[in-house]
């Protein structure tokens, strides 16, 4: 594919994000789909692509990344062909694309109560051989109880802590949302833990949790550091299945208040999904030895 071919798709790419209503996470998350997109179609001699080159494409991100990934490449690519065929740019592509299959059952396997037990034992013995271990292990905690995601916890100020109906709370930002109208509950352990660590830091910096390092000392925390703390606690409690992630905290806090009895409903407004056939798909995963509903109404007719 020729410079100027590149460059046509690429300025477009510039002007299809400029005009979406989006976070800039979200923002940054489609551009890159869109250049790797380009990259594809320069590598590949590409002048002026076709559907069946986005099938192409579709085969080839099939050897390398998930369905759901796909999935996700796949919606970008449709907005953008539909941004370039709305503004008479470009035709729309991606007319007659289909989606991708999704199963409706979770492709991590789940941790048992057992296994974040396990986990936390771990991390609180490690707790005391440094600054950045007991962050460690306070994070932990944090995404074991509440069912946080990484990136809550990346964009996590101390100012978002609150207290509210006799209850310590976070307000929570992320997932593409800046303002504070969401938020999760802190037992008054976990809540604890966050205090002693704020003491030990003995600084002012509003990140809640933050890099210690001599050369990023007082920056706010990553996702991928927060990826690699919880990998490699997983590793140490021999919990090795790729399965398995910090985005399996999350899993699990989900499978716990539906396994205690909590509805799908308040599954829902803990983890904040919008929509509630994506806190369906955890309940679905849930083991068919662990629903005894049979003999629930059995107990209630033959007391």
């Amino acid at each position: 594919m020729n410079a100027r071919i590149v460059d046509f798709f690429e300025s477009n790419i510039e002007d299809f994000i400029s005009d979406l209503d989006r976070s800039e996470i979200t923002k940054k998350s489609y551009r890159t789909i869109l250049l790797k997109f380009s990259l594809y179609l320069r590598s590949n001699n590409i002048d002026t692509p076709k559907s069946r080159n986005l099938i192409e494409y579709k085969e080839y991100l099939s050897k390398s990344i998930s369905a759901v990934s796909i999935q996700k490449v796949i919606v970008v690519l449709r907005g953008f062909f539909h941004y370039l065929a709305r503004n008479e740019i470009y035709p729309d592509i991606s007319v007659g694309i289909n989606s991708m299959k999704l199963t409706k059952t979770m492709k991590r396997d789940l941790l048992t109560v057992d296994d974040v037990l396990k986990l936390l034992k771990i991390a609180e013995e490690e707790s005391e051989r440094s600054i950045e271990s007991y962050r460690n292990y306070v994070i932990l905690s944090l995404l074991a109880t509440t069912g946080l995601r990484t990136i809550e916890v990346e964009r996590a100020n101390v100012s978002d802590l609150s207290y509210r109906d006799k209850t310590h709370i976070l307000y929570v930002r992320g997932k593409g949302r800046d303002d504070k109208s969401e938020y999760v509950k802190i037992s008054d352990h976990v809540y604890s833990l966050i205090e002693i660590y704020l003491s030990k830091r003995k600084d002012e910096f509003e990140p809640l949790f933050i890099t210690h390092g001599h050369n990023s000392h007082g920056s706010p925390i990553k996702t991928r550091t927060i990826r690699e703390i919880i990998s490699n606690y997983l590793q140490e409690a021999e919990l090795i299945d790729k399965n398995l992630s910090a985005h399996s905290l999350r899993h699990f806090v989900c499978s716990e208040i539906l396994r205690s009895g909590g509805s799908l409903e308040q599954a829902q407004q803990v983890l904040r999904h919008r929509d509630i056939s994506t806190t369906q798909i955890y309940n679905h995963s849930l083991k068919r030895e662990e629903n005894d509903s049979e003999l629930m109404i059995s107990e209630k007719l033959f007391k």
